[in-house]
């Protein structure tokens, strides 16, 4: 029982990380967070980078 709870809790929390991240995207922000982004992906190459870098290590 405490096993399904886990599960439920965990999931509502990605639900509501991903709806976050895709409401980012739809209205033109970077999801990736970077220090130095202008506030959009097409704008901030640096973005693309760190997270293709994060993805080798």
């Amino acid at each position: 029982m405490v096993d399904i709870l886990i599960i439920t809790v965990l999931a509502i929390v990605a639900f509501f990380i991903l709806r976050s991240q895709l409401h980012k995207l739809r209205s033109g922000q970077c999801s990736g967070g970077c220090p130095g982004c202008s506030g959009t992906c097409g704008g901030c190459s640096r973005c693309a980078e760190d997270a293709a870098e994060a993805a080798r290590d």
